[in-house]
């Protein structure tokens, strides 16, 4: 996560030094930039949350700077440094759509309040785009349904010559296009049938189709059946320690070794804590272990072969965590990772970032699997996020993005 990291643009070493020092007692994790082109570079690198930057500075100026920044797609919260107290110097500054300024020298009360409401304002920010990509997304998706039906709609007798339409069809269904494609097919069926006497006559190609799509179809309600279960029937739930969860998982993680070899990966687990075993979880173990095989073999899934998934725990601030990292396969555009807007969007039905099918992986690709995920956790009145990371930590010459999920549950003292 982006949260209580600071980019400080600042070419004046002394108080580029004081103020790191305060944002770091603060809790702040401090990057310090020489000049604007250096900090461009640390944030185009590393985007983050907030930009402290001086007015004046070689090079790349506080106002050139900000004007870069302002042009990413979600531009930083931006405090203008500055040792003046003009007005009309203080009214350009605000022009250039800087979130708020810092007069040099500051007090320390004042920035750790300005501070604490900038990241509150981020985190708003990054709300509301979230959710107007969502409804875009959504609008298209359902843009696409209807341009699908419309395609598909008056059809009418199936002919052999046709070859388009029974190609996009099964191509359609062998890609994951879920029930729409389904209630196609059942459409074309029924224009096409023949009957003679007491029986029906169906053209074998449109037979085979659903003979291959009815263990699918199957597949998908029974796991409408199992989410709608969970969702409306009381849980059995047993207290366990965090120690005792943690070896569960080993235990879990034994059963998925076989996925690991088909691109040759790794699971790296982190060591056990102290403080697991002075904290206590209630939990379901079936449920529970079916959405933490769900999770893991969704990172080995879109992972890069020969890669490693890391899983870390912890108990903090009354919950135990679960963090499992990924490093993601490249998208179509050619990024890695998530995208911000669809952070929300993976946990609900029939939603998939990828079109591919993982046949090899035994699992629905209708999207189905976080569904059951999310509705687990929140049974166990847990957390669930997934959001991307940039990890430096890897012994190469760039930073390497990893995809992030993690679930919470809450913990009672021993």
């Amino acid at each position: 996560m982006n949260e209580k990291r600071v980019l400080l643009a600042e070419d004046e070493l002394v108080s580029a030094t004081y103020l790191k020092d305060s944002l770091s007692a603060l809790g702040y994790k401090v990057t310090l930039a020489g000049d604007g082109k250096q900090a461009l570079e640390y944030y185009l690198d590393n985007p983050f949350p907030v930009v402290i930057t001086d007015y004046e500075m070689p090079g790349l100026n506080g106002a050139e700077l900000i004007q870069e920044l302002k042009s990413e797609d979600n531009d930083p919260v931006i405090f203008m440094l500055t040792s003046h107290i003009n007005p009309k110097l203080i009214v350009n500054v605000m022009k250039l759509g800087v979130y708020d300024y810092l007069v040099k020298p500051l007090e320390e009360q004042e920035i750790s309040m300005k501070l604490k409401r900038a990241f509150e304002f981020y985190e708003m920010k990054r709300i509301e785009t979230i959710t107007k990509r969502e409804r875009q997304l959504r609008l298209e998706g359902h843009l696409e349904w209807i341009q699908w039906k419309e395609k598909m709609a008056g059809v009418g007798e199936f002919n052999r010559l046709n070859q388009n339409l029974f190609e996009s069809l099964k191509n359609s269904f062998c890609q994951g296009a879920g029930f729409g494609a389904l209630v196609t097919l059942l459409k074309l069926v029924a224009d096409t049938t023949v009957k003679e006497g007491n029986h029906y006559k169906i053209e074998s190609d449109l037979m085979e189709l659903i003979q291959i799509n009815t263990g699918m179809a199957e597949k998908a309600l029974k796991m409408f059946a199992d989410i709608d279960l969970m969702v409306s029937s009381p849980m059995q739930f047993e207290e366990i320690t965090c120690v005792e969860l943690y070896q569960q998982f080993q235990i879990w993680l034994q059963d998925l070794k076989p996925l690991l070899d088909l691109k040759n990966q790794q699971i790296l687990v982190s060591d056990l804590k102290p403080n697991h075993s002075k904290y206590k979880v209630s939990f379901n173990d079936f449920t529970l272990r079916t959405s933490f095989k769900e999770i893991i073999t969704n990172a080995c899934k879109f992972s890069e072969s020969n890669s490693n998934i890391t899983i870390l725990t912890n108990v903090e601030y009354s919950w135990f965590k679960c963090v499992v990292y990924n490093q993601p396969t490249a998208n179509a555009d050619g990024t890695r990772g998530i995208p911000l807007q669809y952070e929300n969007l993976v946990f609900e039905p029939f939603y998939r970032l990828s079109k591919n099918v993982f046949d090899e992986y035994g699992t629905l690709d209708f999207g189905l699997g976080l569904s059951y995920v999310d509705s687990c956790l929140k049974k166990h009145e847990g957390k669930l996020s997934v959001h991307n990371v940039v990890d430096h930590s890897e012994w190469s010459d760039s930073p390497v993005t990893k995809v992030a999920f993690q679930f919470s549950l809450p913990v009672k003292k021993i």
